[in-house]
């Protein structure tokens, strides 16, 4: 008997412990299963937070950021300088100012405007920080400059013109035409400013991130044909093959404009791609694409034809560039044109799948 109930309790106290070891167990899976669900609920929360910053900064803000922070750890672990700010810099710089002071008198007379000097700050960043990126490839250049791709290209424009089309232009020299033709080309980057001017100016903040997205990757693709394609211009390396004249002149701008450029020149191998052919004609794209916007739109659009025009043949007559490089330019604007649109849809589509306003 006594045995019995020996056996008795033993087997009421295992079954205790068993009871206490799965409860015990079931407690620890539901702890971890909490745990699990703490981490799954913070981890969807950081990454909804990540799309909804990517969502708002922009595919223009977020590429120019990426191309800038990039830029700036490659130069510092090549020992190189940093530049924060050149005469380049000067004019966007001032629009920008100009445009944030004049609605935020505006705005103390119209509240709805309030928000727009904020917006026109987020709006030109990207422009600017590819504006200050251009003033720090020299260094860049310099890293991975090894080969010379000028006489490549010289050759290619002697097999596709029968002559080298910077030396035939000497048939055609005149002083005056110098000057007009430095008129033309130093306008390249006033090209996109002015539209993108009159963009911020009215609001229309879903062309101007289109266009400035166009710009920033026409940048981004003439950047990597600086590194990858180093080349240096026609007056640079054909110069004894100018006989008439030997040096440019021009009566009023040309000498002092080419002393500039020469001051400013940041990439001596940045031919190619041609930066003012591709600039101008996404420039020049835009203002077809929104010509129809008002009358102002539709007037610069008419005056830009025969300004660009002007600008592309102003870079064989001044000598900057091969025909090949205008080529470049050309493809790279009508890519750059072409994904900025894409991009666009593609952000817009992003935000709506994840309710992202």
């Amino acid at each position: 008997m006594i045995c019995q109930k020996s056996l008795q309790k033993s087997a009421k106290t295992d079954t205790k412990a068993a009871t206490s070891m799965a409860n015990g167990t079931t407690t620890h899976a539901t702890s971890l299963n909490e745990e699990k669900g703490i981490l799954t609920s913070h981890s969807r929360w950081l990454f909804k937070r990540i799309l909804a910053f990517i969502a708002l900064a922009g595919p223009d803000l977020m590429l120019a950021v990426v191309m800038t922070l990039v830029l700036l750890v490659t130069i510092i672990f090549a020992g190189g300088h940093i530049r924060f700010f050149q005469a380049s810099l000067g004019l966007p710089v001032g629009i920008t100012l100009t445009l944030i002071i004049y609605h935020s008198i505006l705005a103390r007379f119209r509240p709805e405007e309030r928000k727009l000097p904020h917006h026109i700050l987020r709006d030109w960043l990207p422009f600017l920080l590819v504006t200050f990126i251009y003033e720090n490839l020299h260094d860049l250049s310099k890293l991975f400059y090894k080969h010379d791709f000028a006489g490549v290209f010289y050759h290619w424009d002697i097999a596709i013109f029968g002559v080298e089309p910077t030396i035939w232009a000497q048939k055609i020299y005149s002083p005056i035409l110098t000057d007009i033709m430095a008129f033309c080309y130093a306008l390249y980057f006033v090209f996109p400013l002015v539209l993108m001017f009159f963009l911020s100016h009215e609001d229309r903040r879903s062309e101007f991130r289109e266009m400035a997205l166009a710009v920033t990757f026409t940048f981004l693709m003439g950047f990597i044909g600086y590194v990858a394609w180093p080349t240096s211009p026609p007056r640079y390396f054909i110069t004894e093959l100018y006989t008439n004249p030997h040096v440019l002149h021009g009566p009023y701008i040309f000498d002092r404009l080419q002393s500039a450029w020469d001051s400013l020149s940041v990439v001596p191998c940045g031919a190619f791609p041609s930066l003012h052919v591709g600039i101008s004609a996404v420039a020049l794209f835009f203002a077809w694409k929104f010509r129809s916007i008002n009358r102002i739109f539709g007037t610069i659009w008419l005056i830009y034809i025969p300004l660009v025009l002007g600008l592309w043949f102003s870079t064989v007559y001044l000598r900057h560039h091969w025909v090949i490089d205008i080529f470049a330019g050309l493809f790279v604007a009508g890519v750059a044109y072409a994904l900025s649109e894409y991009v666009l849809k593609a952000w817009h589509g992003f935000r709506a799948r994840y309710d992202i306003r």
